[in-house]
């Protein structure tokens, strides 16, 4: 069967599935509904094992059918994380065999970023649909942003008004998860479920280090065309580049850290696992998806770009530190380095 994301709490409540299969190109969306699929299997605490299809990935190791559980559990919740929204040859064959044969005691939670349609005619997908359910995560347009963001307050017990959800709207430009953030702020510092206009602005006007770690959203997700506004929106509002260049310096470190550890062979919700502080859930597809972009020396040169960054804000080199930060940004949500970037970089090389 096809669900509505707002359907599937009310469907897991009358029936456990075989299978669910959740995508879309909505990370924030697209895990949260993964989390109302783990949290009624925990209900009837199901063992949860997680696998995630990368590069050669045998899916042979998936255990289909149970071998023996621990004393506690009831189901096993098989969890399959399939970024490509591909299963490959050997993925299609597997699933369609568990399609045609599900075990009882078992629940496979398929969390996929976007299926093309044509992809959605393949027998896999129409077998899972058949024992199981889809649900298409559609993402929220620019148009529909300030509708979404009032229906997050209500959800939290918070009234915003027509005008407020616009200035948060356009203050996010389309990031669902700042978004989402700024909706959760407010309703810790709403009074009695009210939330005044003055606190809305005091609280998006004075937060660069909001809008900074939301620029990095935007390189996790190879958003190029939103990353030079939102550096130019900064800037133009005074905002300090030290400030903005400390969230980015910290990520893109991280994710130095992160893919040298995956060079060497480690498996990826490990490494996730091991950050300090650990890789929130919900940004993990697209935290993942940058990693994959580029190779562990790529991203050890974003490095020495940190580096000149840091000495043109701090007036060691006659160029701007803004310019040089949208060049890095860019390429490190996947743009090549054209001819003008060069001409920067040569400058000081």
């Amino acid at each position: 069967m096809r669900l509505k994301s707002e359907q599937l709490a009310q469907q897991l409540q009358q029936q456990l599935l075989p299978v669910y299969l959740i995508h879309g190109d909505e990370p924030l969306l697209v895990e949260e509904a993964a989390d109302v699929v783990r949290s009624a299997l925990r209900q009837h605490q199901a063992e949860r094992q997680v696998w995630h299809v990368e590069g050669r990935f045998d899916w042979t190791q998936i255990p289909w059918q149970a071998q023996s559980m621990s004393l506690f559990a009831s189901r096993r919740l098989l969890e399959i994380r399939l970024p490509s929204g591909s299963p490959g040859k050997e993925g299609s064959e597997l699933l369609r065999n568990f399609a045609s044969q599900p075990a009882e005691d078992t629940t496979v939670l398929i969390i996929s970023g976007k299926i093309a349609p044509a992809q959605q005619k393949a027998k896999w997908y129409s077998e899972l649909e058949r024992i199981g359910a889809t649900v298409m995560i559609w993402p929220v347009t620019l148009d529909r942003l300030p509708a979404w963001i009032r229906q997050r307050a209500a959800q939290r017990g918070v009234s915003f008004n027509a005008d407020i959800s616009a200035v948060i709207a356009e203050r996010v430009e389309g990031n669902l998860f700042a978004a989402a953030q700024e909706v959760d702020k407010l309703a810790l510092l709403a009074d009695n479920g009210h939330v005044e206009d003055q606190m809305v602005l005091a609280s998006v006007a004075d937060n660069a280090r909001f809008e900074a770690f939301g620029l990095m959203d935007q390189i996790y997700a190879g958003q190029i065309d939103r990353i030079p506004r939102t550096i130019r929106t900064l800037q133009a509002e005074g905002v300090e580049i030290l400030s903005v260049f400390s969230a980015v310096s910290w990520s893109v470190q991280r994710c130095v850290d992160m893919a040298l550890q995956l060079q060497q062979g480690r498996p990826l919700q490990q490494i996730f696992a091991s950050q300090k502080p650990p890789v929130w859930e919900k940004s993990q597809a697209m935290i993942r998806q940058a990693l994959m972009r580029h190779q562990p020396q790529q991203w050890l040169m974003f490095l020495q770009q940190l580096s000149l960054v840091d000495q043109a804000a701090k007036g060691g080199l006659s160029v701007s530190p803004w310019q040089l930060l949208e060049a890095l940004c860019l390429q490190l949500a996947g743009v090549q380095l054209n001819t003008a970037t060069a001409e920067i970089r040569g400058d000081f090389h």
